[in-house]
C-alpha cells in the first residue's frame, strides 16, 4: 500500500508540475560574488537575444552593476559589462529614456554608504555607459525606481521610492521629468506625505488614459491617482498591510482579463506581520479591499513577484519568491489563481530579490501587429501581452510614428504617444514581440551562490501549432459605462470577425469594427450623443461560426 500511495503521490506531483512548463533544476547560473538585487531582461546589444541586467550591492556591499550578455541563445556566466561606479544599489528599471531605440537602465540607491543618488546608464551603440549618464542632484535613501510617461509627452519619466524599512526614516516620493530625452536632475513632483516605501510602479488603474502611481510601503499600500493633468500629492487610496510589514515589490497585470489592471503587492514579514503576496482585484478603477488572494502566507519573508502567461493559455500566472523561501509559480486557471503553487524550486541559499520573465533562447517568440482605435484624445494605450521583449514601432493611419514621438514600457505594456491618434477603427498598430512560453529568471542576494534561469520546457513544435490566438474571446472594460466602453476582441487563427451593438429588441445600433483579421484587437466605443440610457448587447461574430455576446448598460 505504501508503494502504491507513493507512486500516486509522485504522479500527482508530476501532473501539477506539468501545468507550469518549467524545468525542475536551473538551466543557467551565474559566476558571481554579487549581492544581486534588481533584474531585467532586454536585448541591450541589439543582437536579437535578451540579456540579463542586474543591479547589485543592496545594503551589504559597495558592488558594481552587471549585464550578462546573451550570445545566440546562451547567456554568459560571467558578466562582461560592469559599471565603473560601485554602491549599495537597489532595484533597476529598463526603459528607452532618450527614444533612440536602445534600452537604458535606471538604478535605485539604497545605502547605507555611498552617494544616495538616482542614476541612469545610457545605451550607446549596444552597450551601457560604464559610468552613469545621468544622476540626480538631490539624495534619497530608496530601494526601487520605475519609468512611465506621466505627462503624456512621449518621453519616460523616472519615479523613485522613498526611505527604507530598516532606517525608519520617512521621505517623500519623487518624480524626475523627462524633457525630450533629458531628465531633470531635481524632482518636479514630490508627495506631500512622507513615507517609507520600498516599491513603486506606474499603472492606469482607472483606465482614464493617465498613469497613476502605486507605492508599497512599511505597513501601508498607497495609490496616487492622476486627476486631470495633475498627479495627486496625497494618496486618495490606501490599505493597511500590517504593522511594520515591509512592502518590497509590486507587479501590475490583468489576471482576470476584464480590462482593468490588477495588482500583486509583496509584503515581507521580517519587521512585522503578516507575510504575504497580496493580490488586489481592480473593480472598475478602484483596488478592492481586502485583497482577493493572500499567497505565500506559509513563507517567512516574501520578497518579489512578476506576472506572465507561462503556459500560453491566455491567463497571467504569478511567479513569487522570498528570502530563504521556495521559488514558486501560481497557475491562473481562467481568472482564478491557485493558492498552492503549481511549480516550485527550493534552494536554502536562495534569497530572491527579483523574478523576471523572458525567452532567453528565442524558442517561442511571436511577433504581433496589435491594433487599437484612436478617439482623438487618448494618448495612453496598453498592449495585450506582458512582458514583451521587442518593440519595433507604431503606425497611425498606416503612417509610421517618429521614434521621438512615443514611449513604451515592456514590463507593464503601456505605450504613450505625444500626439493623440485621430478617431478611427483599428487605425493604430503596435508592432511588438513577446514570448508565448517564457523562461523564468531570479536574482539572488546570497553572494556565495548564483543567479538563475529556468527554461520553459514547451517543445518548439507545440508553440508553432499554437501560433496566433487559438480561441475566440470578447472582453469589456465594465458592464456599466457612461462615456466610453473599452473592448478587447480575440479572433482565432484562420478566421475574421466583426463587432456590433444591438438593442434588447434586436435592432442594430452600431458597428464597432468590420472584417477584423486574426489577432488581438483593442477597441473603444463611445456610443455617441444619441445613445440613450439602457441595456445593450455587444456581439462578436466570427467567420468560423462562433458568436460571443456581452451585456452592457449605458448609465447616462
Amino acid at each position: 500500500m505504501r508503494t502504491i500511495a507513493t507512486a500516486l503521490l509522485v504522479l500527482c506531483l508530476s501532473l501539477v508540475q506539468a501545468s507550469i512548463p518549467l524545468v525542475n533544476t536551473p538551466s543557467w547560473s551565474s559566476n558571481s560574488n554579487d549581492y544581486s538585487t534588481g533584474g531585467g531582461f532586454w536585448d541591450i546589444d541589439t543582437n536579437g537575444y535578451i540579456d540579463f541586467c542586474m543591479s547589485n550591492g543592496n545594503d551589504m556591499a559597495l558592488d558594481h552593476n552587471a549585464v550578462y550578455f546573451n550570445h545566440g541563445g546562451t547567456l554568459e556566466n560571467t558578466a562582461s559589462w560592469r559599471s565603473s561606479d560601485n554602491g549599495n544599489f537597489g532595484h533597476l528599471y529598463l526603459g528607452d529614456i532618450d527614444n533612440d531605440d536602445l534600452m537604458d537602465m535606471a538604478v535605485a540607491y539604497l545605502g547605507p554608504s555611498g552617494d544616495h543618488q538616482a542614476r541612469v546608464y545610457r545605451n550607446t551603440g549596444g552597450t551601457l555607459t560604464t559610468a552613469p549618464w545621468w544622476k540626480s542632484k538631490d539624495t534619497t535613501t530608496f530601494f526601487d525606481c520605475g519609468l512611465g510617461d506621466v505627462n503624456l509627452d512621449g518621453w519616460l519619466d523616472l519615479a523613485i521610492a522613498a526611505g527604507d524599512a530598516y532606517s525608519n526614516t520617512p521621505e517623500p516620493l519623487k518624480i524626475y521629468f523627462n524633457h525630450s530625452g533629458a531628465l531633470d536632475t531635481l524632482p518636479g513632483w514630490q508627495s506631500t506625505n512622507l513615507v517609507i516605501v520600498d516599491a513603486v510602479r506606474f499603472a492606469d488603474l482607472n483606465n482614464d488614459g493617465r498613469l497613476d502611481l502605486i507605492a508599497n510601503g512599511k505597513g501601508r499600500l498607497y495609490v496616487y491617482y492622476q486627476r486631470g493633468d495633475t498627479l495627486e500629492r496625497t494618496p486618495s487610496w490606501t490599505d493597511t498591510t500590517g504593522t511594520g510589514v515591509m512592502g518590497l515589490r509590486l507587479a501590475v497585470g490583468d489576471y482576470d482579463n476584464d480590462g482593468w489592471p490588477d495588482l500583486a503587492a509583496v509584503c515581507n514579514g521580517q519587521t512585522g506581520s503578516p507575510n504575504a503576496v497580496r493580490v488586489y482585484h481592480n473593480n472598475s478603477g478602484m483596488l478592492a479591499k481586502p485583497p482577493v488572494w493572500r499567497l505565500e502566507r506559509r513563507n517567512s519573508y516574501s520578497s518579489c513577484a512578476a506576472w506572465a502567461d507561462v503556459n500560453n493559455d491566455g491567463w497571467l500566472d504569478l511567479a513569487a519568491g522570498g528570502w530563504w523561501d521556495p521559488l514558486n509559480v501560481y497557475e491562473n486557471v481562467e481568472g482564478v489563481l491557485d493558492t498552492v503553487p503549481a511549480w516550485t524550486w527550493n534552494n536554502s541559499n536562495l534569497v530572491a530579490e527579483a523574478v523576471v520573465w523572458g525567452d532567453v533562447r528565442n524558442r517561442h517568440v511571436a511577433s504581433l501587429d496589435e491594433t487599437a482605435s484612436g478617439d482623438g484624445t487618448r494618448k495612453l494605450f496598453q498592449v495585450t501581452h506582458i512582458p514583451f521583449q521587442g518593440f519595433s514601432g507604431i503606425e497611425v493611419n498606416s503612417v509610421p510614428v517618429p521614434r521621438s514621438n512615443y514611449s513604451f514600457d515592456p514590463l507593464t505594456g503601456y505605450v504613450t504617444l505625444r500626439d493623440a491618434p485621430p478617431l478611427g477603427t483599428d487605425n493604430v498598430v503596435f508592432h511588438y514581440s513577446y514570448s508565448e512560453y517564457p523562461d523564468l529568471g531570479v536574482t539572488n542576494w546570497t553572494n556565495s551562490d548564483a543567479n538563475y534561469v529556468f527554461y520553459n520546457t514547451t517543445p518548439v513544435a507545440v508553440a508553432e501549432r499554437k501560433a496566433g490566438p487559438t480561441h475566440t474571446e470578447l472582453r469589456i472594460s465594465s458592464a456599466l459605462f457612461a462615456d466610453e466602453l473599452r473592448l478587447t476582441a480575440m479572433i482565432p487563427s484562420g478566421a475574421r470577425g466583426g463587432l456590433k451593438v444591438f438593442s434588447t429588441d434586436g435592432r442594430l445600433v452600431a458597428t464597432i469594427a468590420r472584417d477584423m483579421a486574426s489577432g488581438t484587437h483593442a477597441l473603444s466605443w463611445t456610443g455617441g450623443s444619441s445613445l440613450t440610457k439602457g441595456l445593450y448587447l455587444i456581439s462578436l461574430s466570427c467567420s468560423n461560426g462562433i458568436v460571443l455576446s456581452r451585456k452592457v448598460i449605458r448609465i447616462r
